[in-house]
């Protein structure tokens, strides 16, 4: 059986958080908050009190890190945002909003196999599997409708 025991306690920069997570390095801990459509980047370093804030489109409902300096964070609204930590100028960099799942329904949950460079998002009722093919142009993703793969062309950047 695995224990944990208490060492320290961060305080939440989010009124209401909607998930928390950490750079595949432990140095960051994201923090999203729906109450603000907000995104807080904590720093280890700093003994997570200082952080990086980004205002987001819509609130914030899942995130995945790509690397331990870059991220996608699924919205409300079924988007998803690239962003990238910029600790020289203590802000986070927009990338691309892909808006192709944008819509009534969320992004629940979010991964990535950076490795194979496959990123699967549930949106809704649905789970979208998507491939990236270029670092800067198309990438594709497979649905399953009917039993069925069906090829989607998505335009964004990744």
């Amino acid at each position: 059986m695995n224990r944990y025991e208490l060492t320290f306690s961060v305080s939440s920069p989010a009124e209401s958080p909607t998930f928390m997570e950490f750079s595949p390095n432990g140095r960051f801990l994201a923090v999203g908050d729906q109450d603000s459509s907000s995104l807080y980047i904590l720093d280890k370093i700093s003994g997570f009190y200082s952080r990086i804030f980004a205002a987001t489109p819509a609130t914030p409902t899942a995130l995945v890190w790509e690397t331990s300096k870059t991220f996608f964070v699924g919205l409300s609204d079924g988007r998803f945002i690239h962003y990238q930590v910029d600790l020289g100028n203590n802000k986070l960099v927009k990338g691309a909003v892909n808006g192709f799942f944008r819509g009534s329904f969320p992004v629940t949950a979010i991964a990535l196999d950076a490795e194979s460079k496959t990123l699967v998002l549930s949106v809704g009722p649905d789970v979208f599997a998507s491939r990236r093919i270029h670092a800067t142009s198309t990438f594709y993703s497979l649905k399953s409708q009917s039993r069925k793969l069906t090829l989607l062309e998505v335009n964004s950047v990744l």
